[in-house]
């Protein structure tokens, strides 16, 4: 048998390339609420010199020198915040750190979701079906990510009408969350079948956010080239209240898609290897709609990068079936910091306000989930006789 694997797309088509889906998270997080709840300013408010300080002293605007240093003096005492000089202007800046949110670091506890189907061998002349699934959530609706792999493999008995079928099949999703949005970034499935006059051959597709982006037929033996795009998934929008201003975020979820397919079909054997995978990271801006001193965020979080191998074999030369269905997992996942800061002037001194969202330390896994083979006798030989 030669070699043969037909891609019927090289590249990603057109649609692929359109713009990228926005999703906004309607609420607002509020961090302090007693000090800081959730505000609303007109657009283009000038919020320097007109946001009062902590301090007793009046909020007035002329000061001596003296009264300068003894308003930072009762600021960083009712605060808690460091004081440092602002290499641009030389002038003060009082930081307050607003700490860490609960969801920055702590994941959905939720244990993974796993069905097989290894039941005994069935009745002679019936259908036998080995089958692996496993699903899994980490992180959160802030930042998360998951994935599924499926894989199983049938052999059908000759009847009647027709002759004894071998089939294999294996798939692979990855999700991506942020900001409320969980979206299957990649997807990947194959599958084959071979039956004496019947049906050799199979396919293979790829997905990218719920669109078909590649698809490939096989044939015999078959070996595609690997494929390792990248793109923009989507991206996600959500408000935080850093000290006294609502802070808008947005991350933009972005990375690639896996994927290498090989195997053989024929009358008498489907055999598949498939490694789905993908990647993704958020990376993110921040911005008002008011005037402040300015506003920002640090940091990046890899939110997954995964590689779902797994292989199905069934050989049905006579009247003994050979089988074997194994499923593995490369993982890495939630790892980075991502911390906001905004920064309101006052006359003669500035404060900054910070909140880490996102502190990750991160997740491997280099896992074999499931192997299981066997032989069994089964059904009739190629011909049916």
């Amino acid at each position: 048998m030669g070699a043969a694997a037909f891609l019927l797309a090289l590249g990603l088509p057109q649609a692929a390339s359109a713009q990228v889906p926005t999703y906004v998270d309607p609420v607002v997080y509020e961090v302090d609420h007693a000090s800081f709840p959730t505000t609303s300013y007109p657009s283009g408010y000038q919020l320097n010199n007109n946001y009062e300080w902590e301090s007793s002293y009046p909020f007035a605007g002329s000061y001596s020198a003296a009264e300068q240093q003894l308003i930072i003096n009762d600021e960083l005492s009712r605060t808690g915040g460091v004081l440092s000089t602002d290499p641009t202007d030389g002038s003060k800046v009082i930081t307050i750190n607003q700490g860490i949110i609960p969801e920055a670091n702590q994941g959905d506890v939720s244990p993974p979701t796993v069905v097989t189907n290894d039941n005994a061998a069935p009745p002679a002349n019936s259908p036998f079906t080995k089958s692996y699934y496993r699903s899994e959530n980490l992180g959160n609706s802030v930042f998360g990510a998951g994935y599924i792999i499926d894989a199983s493999m049938t052999a059908t008995p000759s009847t009647g009408t027709a002759e004894k079928r071998v089939e294999a099949y294996a798939e692979g999703k990855v999700y991506a969350v942020a900001f409320g949005a969980q979206k299957e970034i990649v997807r990947a499935r194959a599958e084959v079948s071979g039956q004496q006059g019947g049906n050799n051959s199979g396919t293979a597709r790829l997905f990218a956010m719920g669109q078909q982006v590649w698809s490939g037929n096989l044939y015999y033996s078959f070996e595609i080239t690997p494929i390792n795009w990248s793109r923009t998934f989507f991206s996600a929008t959500k408000r935080f209240m850093v000290g006294p201003v609502p802070v808008s975020v947005s991350a933009s979820v972005s990375g690639g898609l896996k994927l290498t397919v090989s195997g053989q079909i024929g009358p008498t054997v489907a055999r598949l290897t498939a490694t789905a995978g993908g990647w993704g990271n958020a990376n993110a801006s921040a911005g008002v709609d008011i005037v402040v001193a300015g506003v920002g965020v640090e940091g990046a979080v890899t939110l997954i990068n995964v590689s779902l191998p797994a292989f199905a074999e069934l050989f049905w030369p006579f009247y003994s079936l050979d089988w074997t269905l194994k499923a593995d997992l490369n993982l890495n996942t939630l790892n980075g910091n991502l911390k906001l800061w905004v920064r309101v002037g006052f006359w003669f001194f500035k404060k900054t306000w910070t909140l880490t969202i996102a502190s990750w330390s991160g997740i491997t896994r280099n896992w074999n989930l499931y192997t299981n083979n066997g032989s069994l006798i089964l059904g009739m030989d190629p011909m049916g006789m």
